[in-house]
């Protein structure tokens, strides 16, 4: 199964639907994975390990938290550790633990272990500050951190349909958009959802799982030169590039 990127899919919306000043980058990509988990897209998961690429740093905790990084779907066995002294964290399977909070105040219920929890987008530790490295699963992402999807024509043209009905249906309850467009926008998604999902019918049942674990959603700036890079490691605005796809 070969995979592209999300990128040329939402610039095509922008240029058929002239969604210029109401299409969200960020709200594509959320609604991409959204359509990809119901028609059961396959994953394609990846082994990673923080700290060796820009857009994928080590983890840096304070407040007791720290952001997971931009592609993680889960934690490898043994696979959190401080980057400092290599101490390895165990997840927190204690029922009285409680994940510290973000206003500096300390945990209500120490272990006396070194112990995570990971809780939304986050990873929680009992240090206030600290520094570590993920050993993770990933799901695919471009050198400018979109993330990949299956290169199977309905299941893009499904995509893009249901962007822009979820685009078509914002505007249309704002009474920007006519009913009878909004109705059509809708007939197309239902019908490319369908045949995307007849598309992916044809996979084996072990690749078929639901693609929205971890869709992280990403705000890309189309001339991110233009920057200098300046935003390297944002969680929000990965501008980077690379030579390389991870």
């Amino acid at each position: 199964m070969e995979f592209v990127s999300l990128e040329p899919i939402i610039e095509s919306i922008y240029r058929n639907e002239g969604y210029a000043h109401e299409l969200d980058w960020g709200d594509a990509v959320s609604w991409a994975g959204e359509a990809l988990g119901l028609m059961g897209a396959p994953s394609l998961y990846i082994e990673k390990v923080t700290g060796n690429n820009l857009m994928t740093p080590n983890v840096t905790i304070a407040d007791y938290r720290g952001p997971l990084p931009v592609d993680f779907v889960m934690i490898m066995p043994g696979g959190v550790r401080s980057s400092t002294n290599k101490e390895v964290y165990e997840e927190a399977t204690d029922a009285f633990f409680k994940a510290p909070n973000t206003t500096d105040e300390a945990p209500h219920n120490k272990t006396g272990r070194r112990v995570y929890q990971i809780k939304d987008k986050y990873i929680y530790i009992e240090d206030a500050t600290e520094t570590l490295e993920l050993a993770y699963k990933a799901f695919k992402i471009d050198d400018r951190g979109f993330p990949m999807i299956p290169d199977l024509e309905r299941v893009k043209e499904c995509i893009r349909a249901f962007i822009t009905f979820r685009t078509d249906h914002r505007l249309w309850r704002k009474k920007k958009l006519d009913r009878i467009i909004y109705e059509e926008s809708k007939q197309e998604k239902d019908w490319y959802m369908g045949s995307a999902q007849n598309a992916l019918k044809l996979m084996s049942p072990e690749k078929r799982e639901i693609w929205t674990r971890q869709w992280t959603r990403m705000i890309q700036p189309i001339a991110a030169h233009d920057y200098s890079y300046a935003y390297v490691g944002n969680r929000e605005d990965l501008n980077i590039g690379s030579e390389d796809t991870y």
